[in-house]
């Protein structure tokens, strides 16, 4: 049986090594997902053209909605705002290709907030393309 530690450390290292052939420079959490801290860490913060991106990566065998615990959220939406940058769900699903998402499509539940279609969320590409265009914002992307 695979270790889900380990699982989510191959599946955050393949992100990170994506956005870098992708010309992001990024850097990994190093005690991402780990233990008790003072301060949240997310798991890749990715910069490219000044755009700044923190991500929280997330991946699932099936299309079932997502649940981030409430803590993770508003760490990730705090430390996003100390960058002036922007807050990034990104899911894989199996065998699928990355979507990303922003803590604003997160629907609250109580105690954890809920991603329920993780495969609607932006491309690759549709990120890549946001970040690279002067004349248009990187929101407006998510909104159609």
């Amino acid at each position: 049986m695979t270790n889900p530690k380990s699982k989510a450390t191959r599946v955050e290292n393949e992100l990170a090594n994506t956005l870098w052939e992708r010309g992001f420079a990024v850097v990994r959490g190093p005690s991402s997902g780990g233990g008790v801290r003072r301060r949240y860490q997310p798991d890749l913060v990715a910069i490219k053209g000044g755009k700044v991106l923190v991500i929280e990566i997330k991946s699932r065998s099936g299309n079932s909605p997502i649940y981030l615990d409430s803590e993770q959220v508003l760490g990730l939406s705090e430390f996003a705002r100390r960058a002036g940058g922007l807050a990034l769900i990104a899911v894989r699903l199996r065998g699928g290709e990355w979507r990303f998402h922003t803590i604003d499509e997160l629907e609250p539940t109580g105690a954890s907030f809920r991603l329920s279609e993780p495969l609607s969320g932006m491309r690759i590409r549709d990120l890549e393309e946001a970040i690279e265009r002067k004349d248009r914002d990187l929101l407006s992307y998510l909104k159609g």
